[in-house]
């Protein structure tokens, strides 16, 4: 129960008055979210990962995603995901459809947003956009019938993140709700902390700016941090149940190819017994700035 109040306080910190950057960027992270985008501004990503298999067949995922930024503060996506698993076929996995609002007009000692995301997968579904509940995430169900077993639910997330310059703090609650059957509520938590590029200080239009500037080939486009995501339960067992739950730990890594271009990798290793032992977490994404080439100047 301490801690159940503990995931529900923190959002309360975000009341606080503070001074943080008005400019919000791009979230450098894989499964946790932070910021919305700026208002008019398109990312486009592709995220494909390589997956040791805890139980079976190792498996390839990947994921497809776009966001717009409605205003400066609402952010709406839209996500299709695939897996291959070893000797197996291709399999789609399915669509979700998010969207996140920043609840302030001005900056706080924390910020917040809420999230909401509509979850119309299948049972074949394996990336890890995040993990809650319990138990293990490999698929153990034929692929035949998995690929037609519909796995509907709808994702809460409160988000919780701060900016020291170019030091972010990002944490994640998450909720997981069954929409197909009495299952109930599944928890989880993401959480990470990330040192963005040089040129990123200041906002994303001038980050963008800065990274034109710089050589091809420079530390000063290189992010780094580390991120952390896991399971917390469910409306039955709140809580850590270490050797019944997934937790994933990893470094993260940035590159800004170029102002509309960045690269990011992860080599994340699992924590507990029910974990696949490694993921290779892998993404590219391209932005559309509005303002076109100028915001790029």
């Amino acid at each position: 129960m301490k801690i159940r109040l503990l995931f529900f306080a923190i959002p309360l910190m975000a009341l606080l008055p503070g001074v943080t950057h008005a400019q919000m960027d791009m979230t450098p992270y894989f499964s946790t979210i932070n910021s919305p985008l700026e208002k008019n501004s398109l990312m486009l990503m592709a995220l494909p990962d390589y997956q040791v298999a805890r139980h079976g067949r190792n498996f390839v995922t990947g994921m497809l995603m776009a966001e717009y930024g409605l205003t400066s503060r609402w952010t709406a996506g839209v996500m299709a995901e695939w897996q291959k698993i070893a000797g197996k076929p291709a399999a789609y996995g399915g669509m979700r459809f998010n969207t996140y609002f920043h609840l302030f007009s001005d900056d706080r000692l924390f910020n917040l947003s809420l999230y909401g995301e509509y979850e119309d997968l299948n049972g074949a579904a394996l990336y890890k956009m995040e993990v809650a509940g319990f138990g293990t995430g490999d698929l153990e169900a034929p692929l035949a019938r998995a690929r037609h077993t519909s796995v509907r639910t709808f994702e809460q997330r409160v988000l919780v993140y701060h900016d020291w310059d170019r030091l972010n703090a990002t944490f994640n609650f998450v909720r997981e709700t069954a929409l197909q059957s009495p299952h109930g509520s599944d928890y989880g938590y993401a959480l990470g902390v990330f040192m963005k590029p040089d040129g990123m200080s200041g906002g994303m239009a001038a980050g963008m700016a800065g990274m034109a500037a710089t050589p091809a080939l420079s530390g000063g486009r290189l992010g780094w941090g580390i991120e952390m995501i896991g399971a917390l339960g469910d409306n039955k067992r709140f809580g850590f149940y270490w050797k019944t739950q997934q937790h994933y730990l990893g470094p993260v890594f940035t590159y800004d190819i170029s102002s509309r271009w960045s690269a990011r990798l992860q080599p994340a290793f699992g924590l507990s017994g029910v974990s696949d032992p490694f993921v290779l977490r892998t993404g590219v994404s391209y932005m559309f700035m509005p303002g076109g080439d100028k915001a790029a100047e």
